[in-house]
């Protein structure tokens, strides 16, 4: 690989001037145009003899030394995510990745590391990886967004398309951190089903513009109201650790849930979607409501949430 001339450099750098403009943008049309112009220009850097899989600190000096800002920027996005690629930090989270993977093997956006955030005092590749093990096993087969927790701070992913086919983590957020949860009284927790009857079709439409966005509950109190973001933040394996294997499991034989029978697999409800939870105040003042919600994409580009049961919990915290 030689380094292009300076014609072609300032080329390259208007074509990814144009990309970096889109970041940050989240809205569907901006997502769609940004993964055409990847594809693109994925070609045009084949075509200048420049190989994604194979940028190098010297060539991302050489686009700087041009005046290149925009592309030097762009090449060592590709740059970085090569040495993640086949670096420890990514095997340690992603037990099939190997040391000979090259970048255009991982399902992540170069540009992830332009745009995401993460605290100075993180492991920029450690954080990458694990984010990239938390995608992997929620499985998404459409462009979307996910809430979770790392590291007690909550961390919102979102998916598209990196050359127009190939589906991958666009970016990672992270936000306010959020304490652990104290247990005062482990071995007291009861868990009481309060009503059963799934509520079907809570949400069911496109991706929403608003995640924070109320959705009622079919036949249910207004009190009882809740977001796509705040249930996508309490995945339902998380109760295992809050309730205790017994609660936990009263609430999986009464529902008819089954353990995932791997690492990359996670409890599903109604129509095989990700099961989830979040909690209310109850009519008993020593307890909480805990609604057991299943969400996901079923069909790309359509979400939907189903409401799958009530339950009164005692002696725990949420």
């Amino acid at each position: 690989m030689s380094n292009p001339s300076n014609d072609t450099l300032k080329y390259l750098d208007g074509r990814a001037a144009s990309m970096l403009a889109l970041l940050k943008k989240q809205d569907v049309e901006s997502l769609a145009t940004s993964s055409a112009k990847r594809r693109f220009f994925r070609i045009e850097l084949e075509s200048s003899d420049i190989r994604p899989d194979h940028v190098n600190a010297a060539l991302v000096e050489a686009a700087r030394a041009a005046g290149c800002d925009a592309l030097a920027s762009w090449l060592e996005g590709l740059r970085k995510l090569g040495e993640y690629a086949s670096s420890e930090a990514r095997r340690k989270w992603n037990p099939k990745a190997t040391a000979t993977d090259l970048a255009s093997q991982v399902p992540i956006a170069s540009d992830w590391f332009l745009q995401s955030t993460i605290p100075s005092d993180w492991d920029a590749m450690d954080f990458l990886s694990r984010c990239e093990s938390i995608w992997t096993e929620n499985g998404f087969t459409g462009e979307g967004m996910m809430f979770t927790r790392i590291l007690n701070h909550r961390v919102k992913m979102l998916t598209g398309y990196e050359d127009g086919l190939r589906l991958v983590l666009l970016l990672s957020e992270v936000g306010d951190y959020v304490a652990p949860l104290v247990l005062d009284h482990p071995t007291a927790v009861t868990v009481e089903p309060i009503d059963l009857v799934r509520r079907k079709y809570a949400y069911d439409g496109r991706e929403p513009d608003d995640w924070y966005a109320p959705v009622q509950v079919p036949m249910g109190k207004p009190a009882w109201a809740f977001s796509l973001a705040e249930v996508d933040a309490n995945p339902f394996k998380d109760l295992l650790g809050l309730l205790g294997k017994d609660a936990f499991d009263q609430i999986m034989q009464k529902q008819g849930y089954s353990y995932p029978k791997g690492e990359f697999e996670t409890y599903t409800g109604e129509d095989k979607l990700a099961l989830y939870y979040y909690t209310r105040d109850d009519e008993q003042a020593d307890a909480r409501k805990l609604i057991i919600v299943s969400s996901g994409e079923y069909q790309p580009g359509r979400i939907m949430a189903h409401v799958e049961g009530f339950w009164r919990v005692t002696g725990v915290k949420f």
